[in-house]
């Protein structure tokens, strides 16, 4: 799926986000971390995981390099669970 920067969005990267919408039970995933190629021609899954502490994310999310060893951005989902109170939990 190309987008009008020029960009293809890998179609992994779609599953992957289903997978985190739909998945349930222990080995719900968590978080999704994308990357752009080194050629720069394509979005495309880095890691999906379950792992449900926060700074782990975090970390990961911050230390996306790119093939030089340089700092380099990262796209990231990550699934919420918040409390409404008497309205229940909710997640995102």
């Amino acid at each position: 799926m190309a987008s009008a920067s020029g960009v293809s969005i890998d179609q992994d990267c779609i599953t992957a986000a289903n997978a985190l919408r739909f998945s349930k039970g222990p080995d719900k995933i968590k978080f999704i971390l994308f990357k752009i190629t080194d050629d720069e021609q394509n979005v495309v899954v880095e890691e999906t995981s379950s792992e449900t502490e926060y700074e782990i994310f975090r970390q990961k999310l911050l230390s996306g390099v790119d093939k030089t060893g340089k700092p380099a951005p990262r796209y990231a989902v990550y699934d919420v669970d918040y409390d409404l109170g008497e309205d229940g939990k909710r997640q995102v």
